[in-house]
Order: structure tokens, then sequence, then C-alpha cells
């Protein structure tokens, strides 16, 4: 038996092994004719090599955890400090069983929530508005007033524990009710942590909830964030998302790069009110989802840290290093699980899950394995639960910081994915920025244009889904999935009319028109909605008052 020589360099080594060993196989056949990650389609080559690394500085593209360009991590320690914190979302028929819900989680180990409103909350409307009578509590809770607020934490530590909110463009209101029952039990403000979504951009060009034209509720999430810097110091008035854009079918490269020309948006936006960026970008998450492709996923975490590392320093000016460390909160795709053969979802959730940790993120919600029939059980919440601790105890994975570095194939590949994304980036940039992009339908054609190659790849069987293009199998497959009752309106109505007997109606019109005057006179409108809420006016009130001062809006057609 014959051993390569030792001396002999990578630079003659490597080509005698593509002549001598490589060859011959290649003649047997490949089972692809081509290979490429599953979103992007970044073609694969059959090797990887110091020689794909290039000669840049270890410091300069790799680093350490928890310093510049943050590529192996936000924190030194990483997972050995604490693990991930586990976010199973959260978020039913009404405000009681949502309370029932978390103290359920907290029971079985759980410290952070995730909690989803249901649509007819997201877009501002009462539970009796005529306009959502079948979407009440039916994808997530209710929450009119206050008083609904209050329902879904009480006897919750929320001084001990966080939230994030996935709310839609109420995010100001819903952020003002969290604030005013913290302040009611006499929490002071900066004691109080969370994260909510306010997102406007995506809302407006991917899940098209919106409640206002784009200007107005561009300004109210400014508002909130502004709010947030100067008196809520712990609070994250920003959730920044990837996810929803590559769960609408995008690729990991356009998401990322939508998701970076959001946030550059709002951070001009926000100095343009003296927020300094090292003001906010501490405050800044981030949130993203990840699919069934482990390496294509582990490689847009790390190079979207690094990217946003250079971008926060080197074209924000950022000097404070927190500002230069992207903090992300995951899920675990939902549009990747199938209603065919559903046991093997929580399959794709694990390796989601094991793609998130290896990729460092800081929270995680893992999909459920009834998600492709409606929402979540509680007993489909807790196996997801389950199933993440089990990755976090017993698997390793969160043993070592970046386990994966150094691996010529990882390291080459978040590289290309950061290229690409940056491409991406500054074609939008260049066409004025996120906004722009937005107004004249630039992000919602590319969104059509590659999902739909997306869903002909599907189809075609191109792209490889076990039980739907392989594998397939005939009949059902038993699975008990979450029964909406219909009662849940009919509750959410009776409650918020208890509210309106009781409280005090010259308050709310005085609150009301406080808030009238703020948006005339382009006031940062979070106090006066504070005030509002804190005399128990509902959501679609609220929004009722702000659209008859900025009007309706219709949605954009880009075509």
């Amino acid at each position: 038996m014959s051993y390569p020589d030792d001396t002999e360099s990578l630079e003659t080594g490597l080509p005698k092994w593509h002549r001598e060993k490589l060859a011959p196989s290649l003649k047997r056949g490949l089972r692809s004719g081509e290979f490429a990650t599953r979103t992007s389609r970044i073609p694969i080559g059959h090797l990887y090599t110091p020689q794909d690394l290039g000669a840049a500085a270890y410091h300069e593209t790799i680093g350490f955890p928890g310093q510049y360009p943050y590529l192996r991590g936000v924190y030194p320690t990483m997972y050995r400090g604490s693990p991930w914190t586990i976010r199973q979302v959260t978020g039913y028929g009404d405000p009681e069983e949502t309370n029932r819900l978390h103290r359920s989680l907290l029971e079985w180990g759980q410290r952070g929530f995730f909690l989803v409103c249901d649509l007819s909350t997201q877009m501002g409307y009462d539970p009796d508005h005529s306009m959502v009578e079948a979407e009440v509590g039916r994808v997530g809770v209710p929450i009119a007033t206050l008083a609904d607020m209050e329902a879904c934490y009480r006897d919750i530590p929320i001084d001990r524990v966080t939230t994030a909110f996935a709310i839609g463009a109420v995010a100001p209101v819903m952020a003002a009710m969290y604030i005013a029952m913290a302040d009611g039990r006499g929490l002071p403000r900066d004691r109080l942590g969370g994260t909510i979504q306010n997102d406007v951009l995506m809302e407006h060009s991917c899940r098209n909830i919106w409640t206002l034209p784009p200007g107005p509720q561009l300004k109210l999430c400014l508002d909130l964030a502004e709010f947030c810097v100067r008196r809520v110091p712990r609070f994250h008035p920003m959730s920044i998302c990837q996810g929803q854009y590559q769960e609408a079918g995008l690729s990991t490269v356009t998401s990322s790069a939508f998701m970076l020309a959001n946030t550059l948006e709002y951070l001009r936006g926000l100095g343009e009110r003296g927020v300094g960026v090292d003001e906010i970008a501490p405050r800044l998450a981030f949130f993203t989802y990840t699919h069934v492709d482990l390496f294509e996923e582990v490689a847009k975490y790390r190079a979207l840290r690094r990217l946003w590392a250079h971008l926060a320093r080197e074209k924000l000016g950022a000097k404070d290093p927190d500002s230069w460390a992207m903090r992300m909160g995951a899920a675990t795709g939902g549009s990747v699980l199938t209603r065919q053969q559903p046991e093997l979802n929580m399959v794709r959730s694990t390796i989601g899950t094991l793609a998130s940790a290896l990729g460092g993120v800081q929270s995680l919600q893992a999909a459920t394995v009834d998600e492709a029939y409606g929402i979540p059980t509680a007993q489909s919440i807790k196996l997801s639960m389950r199933t993440q601790q089990v990755v976090a105890e017993e698997s390793g994975v969160a043993d070592v910081v970046d386990p994966l570095a150094g691996s010529y194939y990882v390291e080459w590949l978040t590289s290309e994915t950061q290229r690409r994304i940056e491409e991406r980036l500054a074609e939008v940039e260049r066409m004025g920025g996120a906004l722009k992009a937005i107004q004249t339908g630039f992000y919602q054609r590319t969104t059509v244009e590659e999902s739909r190659q997306l869903q002909g790849r599907l189809e075609s069987g191109e792209l490889p889904v076990v039980g739907v293009n392989r594998y397939v199998e005939a009949g059902s497959h038993d699975i008990e999935p979450f029964e909406y009752n219909p009662a849940y309106r009919d509750r959410a109505i009776q409650r918020l009319r208890q509210v309106r007997e009781a409280r005090d109606q010259r308050r709310v019109e005085e609150a009301l028109d406080l808030l009238r005057a703020g948006s005339q006179r382009g006031e940062n409108l979070m106090p006066a909605i504070i005030e509002a809420v804190r005399a128990y006016t509902s959501v679609g009130e609220i929004y009722g008052a702000l659209r008859d001062e900025y009007g309706e809006y219709r949605g954009l057609t880009v075509w």
C-alpha cells in the first residue's frame, strides 16, 4: 500500500489526487448532475481545502468569539455559559388559556415566551369588528385592551422572564400595554426586558399586515424605538426579520439582504431624530428562520454576524463593540413542514434546531409536528421544547464555541454567502434604500419570482421533500391538530364589553384627543399611546383614531 508523500505540497498533491483518485471514481457517476445549496443555489464543489480560504489574516476573517468580527459568536463563552433561550410559541384562543400555557411552560423548564397575537389584533381591529369575525383567536391570542394583556401574564414574573412579541404592525400599542402592565406592578422600567417585532417594512413588503400607510406606519415604528432607547433601556424595541422573507420563498441570500436593507432604513430614520447608532444598535434584535439545509443555514448565521459587524463599524461608524454584535433569535421553518407523513416534521425541526445552535443564535422556537395543520397544541409545543433540551444538553453541540469553525467547506460557504448578501444589499441601496425599493415593488416582485422558482423545483422533484415528491405513501396519518373554538370570539367580545362598561369613558376620550393632537403636531406618540392603554382604550379605538388622522391603506399594486 502506498501513502502520500508527507513532503508533497497541497499545490502539487491536489492536482495529483484529482488525476489519480477522483477522475477514475467520477467515471462511475454521481447521484446528481449538480450540487448546490437548497435555497440560494450556491454551487458546491466536490472538495474544499485551505486553498479555498484565501490568504486573509485569521483575525480579520474569523477571529475569536465575543469580539470583532463576531463570526464565531457574540459572547466569549456562548452556550458554555448558558444555552440559548428556548422560546416556544404561545398565544391561544383567549388570554386565560394563554396564561395557563405560560405557567405550564415555566413548569416544564422554559424561561422565555414567544407571544403571537391573532390577525384581528395584528391588523388593529377589535374582536367585535365585522371585518375580522372569522379571525378572532384563530392563529393567536386576541388582545384588545390592557385587561387582556394583564390576563395573559397573571402570576407571571415579568421581571424574571422575557417575552418576544410577534404582533405585526400594532407593536407600539402592544409594547405600551406591556409597559403599562409593568408600571401597574411597580416594576421599574429599567428592569423590564423583552423584544418586540416592530418591523413595519417587512410587514408592508412580505406579510401584508398593516394598520396605516407606509409613511405613518414607519413613523410609529421609530416612535417606539426612540421611546425605548430613552425610557425602557433593557427592552429591545425592534426585532428585524429575515425569517418571514425566507418563509415566503426567498433564498437565504435575498432574505438576509432585505433584512439588512430594512435595518439601514430604520437607522437612517432614527439618526434623523438624533438617536445615535451606538444608542440603538445594542438594543436591536434580529429574527431569522432556519430551514433544513444544515450547512447553508450555519453559513448564513456566521456570514450575517460578520457582515453586520463590518456594516456597523465601517459604514455606520459605530464605536461601541456592543453595536457590532448581531444578536439573533430564530425559529425553525414552518414552511418546510408537510401534511404528508407529519411525524417527519420533528426530524426537520431537529435539523433546524441543530443548525441554529451550530450557527450561534441567542434564542430559538422549534416548529412543532402539527404546524402544517394549524397552530400548535400544548402537547406538540412540549415535544418541541423537549427536543431543544435534548440538543442542548445531550448532543454536545453546546459544549464548545463555534464547533464548525475551520471546516474548509463551512468557511468557504460562509464567505461566499456573505459576498452574495453584500451584492444584493448594494442593489437595494442603489435604489435609494429599502423604503423606495418596497414602494416601487422591487421586494414584492423579487419574492414572487424566487418563490415561483422554488415551487417549480418542488413540483418537478428537483428539490427533494421526503413524503411529498420522494418516498410517497398513500393514506392518512394520525395527528390531532388544534381545534378552533368559535366561542373564542364570543368570549373576546364579552370581555371587551365588560371593560368598556367598567372604564372611565371621559378618560378614554381625553386620551384619544391627546393622541390625535400629537399626531397633528408630529410628536412621538408613545406617551399618548401609553396613556390611552392605561385608560383601557382598545386597540381598535386607538387605530381608529390613527386611521382618521393618517388615512386607510389599501396596499400596493406591483405589476
